[in-house]
């Protein structure tokens, strides 16, 4: 794997500026698991990543009635797999992410980032 920067954001507005800096060479990373595996297989070549797991909204999971689920792009598949909420409003939801990955890969991959790379 070649070496590349490595960004960790505490802000959206982070994200988005270092993301414009780098260009086509730069990647968000929530959890990693796809995209450090691509890197590490040659697959992908990056000068910069882009950590999103300091950014309290991306890592936020709350239910209300009155306005649903508010889901953050980084929070990790067993967060949202073990959430009460989660498990009676959304039993799909529930489901597919208790399907990527093993534990460990559950611990750390993200439903946003396994969106991103569907």
């Amino acid at each position: 794997m070649q070496a590349f920067d490595f960004v960790s954001a505490r802000s959206v507005d982070e994200v988005v500026a270092a993301l414009a800096a780098g260009g086509e060479r730069a990647r968000p990373l929530s959890g990693g698991t796809d995209l450090l595996a691509q890197m590490k297989e040659g697959r992908r070549s990056l000068a910069t990543v882009v950590d999103l797991k300091r950014i309290p909204e991306l890592m936020e999971l709350r239910f209300s009635p009155q306005s649903g689920l508010w889901l953050g792009a980084s929070v990790p598949c067993h967060v949202i797999n073990r959430n009460a909420d989660v498990q009676k409003m959304y039993p799909a939801l529930h489901d597919s992410t208790g399907l990527i990955g093993g534990t460990q890969i559950q611990g750390r991959a993200s439903l946003g980032g396994n969106l991103c790379n569907a």
